[in-house]
Order: structure tokens, then sequence, then C-alpha cells
């Protein structure tokens, strides 16, 4: 018995004398922050508020939530990047950076490079709704509505939005882009009446949609929500080509140490795998990843770029 634990006490040593396996075992050692590149109450937001809550107490350190709206995230991904590369400011991210740089807004920093991908939340199609003042229940009636009138169709941003662009050029309409600093003022706009629409994932829109305040006319995905089953689909409605969703997921800045990156990303590997936390997100209309790892979130993230380098060039919207 004393050679048994004589060798598991040797075993444990020499995994702490490995590069990093110590430092992994005491991070984080503070109290956390999970950037927001958007103001409160959008999809973004909501899915920052629940990850913070389980990876806090999955990791033993409160992880604060905090906003930094405008132009496109960039102030946002700034804070990070400011910040010590060592693991403890994160950014739940979902895609406007590299709308952003499609759009050609001055970065100093790279959408891509400058981060380390440390795990997906999910993902949620982008449908487009409309304040109930439009004359409009579907794609098709949308579309015949605004060539008669012979005006754009005023459309909600929060910096950025070439969901709505791509809704745009697939259904041969004009549009208005008029942007704000955030979700939260788009959606008090729309209610008003102040402008017509926006395209949004499903999460950050779902309460108004139930209380009547706004109509929903697609969902860009071949499939159907599971949240909202009754939404037709953009290809449902012959526009095959409006395909797109926002995605969520934590990043950290690039030059992280590896080991850090990982034990993060376990913590979200475990959030996505979690029952409860799985249900909370679907409830909240996000379709919650299967896989979670860094490699597979990168890979996303360059995808996603590509895409809305076609969009810009397609519209000529290079700014």
């Amino acid at each position: 018995m004393v050679r048994s634990i004589s060798c598991r006490v040797t075993l444990l040593l020499a995994l702490l004398a490995l590069p990093g396996a110590a430092d992994a075992q005491g991070f984080p050692d503070r109290t956390m922050r999970m950037v927001v590149g958007y103001a409160p109450g959008g999809t973004t937001d909501l899915v920052a508020r629940l990850a913070a809550e389980f990876m806090g107490q999955d990791l033993g350190q409160q992880i604060v939530v905090e906003n930094r709206g405008g132009a496109g995230g960039v102030p946002g991904a700034l804070a990070v990047l400011q910040a010590p590369a060592d693991g403890h400011v994160l950014m739940l991210q979902s895609g406007g950076l590299n709308q952003a740089e499609a759009l050609g807004t001055p970065l100093p920093f790279d959408a891509v490079a400058a981060w380390a991908p440390v795990g997906l939340v999910g993902t949620s199609a982008i449908s487009l709704v409309v304040h109930p003042g439009v004359p409009a229940t579907n794609l098709r009636e949308l579309q015949a509505y605004v060539r008669a009138s012979g005006q754009p169709l005023r459309l909600g941003s929060p910096g950025t939005n070439l969901s709505g662009a791509l809704y745009a050029q697939e259904m041969g309409i004009e549009i208005e882009e008029i942007r704000y600093r955030g979700t939260g003022l788009v959606v008090n706009d729309l209610l008003a009446g102040r402008v017509q629409s926006y395209a949004i994932a499903l999460p950050g829109i779902l309460q108004h949609i139930r209380s009547g305040g706004l109509r929903p006319l697609a969902i860009a995905s071949a499939t159907r929500s599971p949240v909202m089953p009754e939404l037709p689909t953009t290809v449902e409605q012959g526009f095959p080509g409006i395909i797109t969703s926002s995605w969520f997921g934590v990043v950290v800045r690039a030059g992280t140490p590896p080991e850090r990156v990982a034990r993060l990303g376990q913590s979200v590997t475990r959030m996505v795998a979690d029952p409860t936390m799985r249900s909370r997100l679907s409830e909240a209309g996000v379709d919650v990843t299967t896989d979670a790892g860094p490699a597979f979130f990168d890979t996303l993230i360059r995808e996603d770029r590509a895409r809305w380098e076609l969009v810009v060039r397609r519209g000529n919207l290079r700014q």
C-alpha cells in the first residue's frame, strides 16, 4: 500500500511538473470579465449572461458581463485585446466583427487572427420581423409591397446588419439601413413604428413576437425552428439563397496560454452538455452546438467571414 501511494504521489508531481500544468490548476485566480460588443437586451447579451453564469460556477470565479456597444463591436473587442492575454477577460462574439471588416470598417486588428477561439455555444437562424403596420405576412407579400411603394424598406441595424442586406439582395428590394448602438434601441424604434423591419436571431425578439408587438415573416434556414415551428423558412417561401444565422461563442485574446484556453474550452463543453443549460438556451431560440471544440469553432468563424465578404462584393457595399 505504501508503495502504491508513493507511486501515485510521484505521478502527480510529474504531471504538475509538465509545462503549464500547475498554471492551469491555479487558473482562474480572480474575478473574470465577459465583454459583449453590444448594448444590453440583445441576443448576444442574453447568451453571454447565461454563459457567464454557468462558467463562473464551473470555474469557481465570478464572471461579470460588461457591455460595450457601438461601432459593430469594435470598442468591446479593443477592451479585450488591450487586457493582458491571461484568460481572465473573455468575449462573447456573434460575428459582428466579421461583418464590420467585410464592410471596410477600419479595424486596428484582424477580425480572425486577433483571437483564440475557446468554444462555440450555439447558433440561431436570422428571422425577418416587421412592425404590424407593414401589410405583409410573408416574404412574397413584403416584396410586392416594397416594390409597389417606390420607397426603400426602413431596416433597423445594431451597427452593421449584413443579414438584412442578404434578404434584400435575394428578394430584389431596396432597403434603407438605419443604424443604432444596440439591439435594444432597434427594437424600441421598431415597436414604435419608426423603422419597419429588422433581421435578427430569434432569442432577441421572441418575447415581442409572442406578445404580438412584432410580426415574423420568415426564418433564414432550410429547416423550421423548434422554438417557433409555425414560422416558414426562407427556402419554403422560394428564397433558397437566404440562409444565414448568428453564432455565439467565447473567445480570448490570441497569445493566451494554451492550457488556459483549454481549461476555458472544457468549461464551454460542459455547459453545452448540461441538460439545464441546453434547455434554457433552446427556450431562448438558440440551437445549441453538438461540437463546442475550438477547431470546429475556428472553421466556422473563417467560413462566416468569407460569406459576408461575398455579400459585400455582390452588393457593392464596401464603405
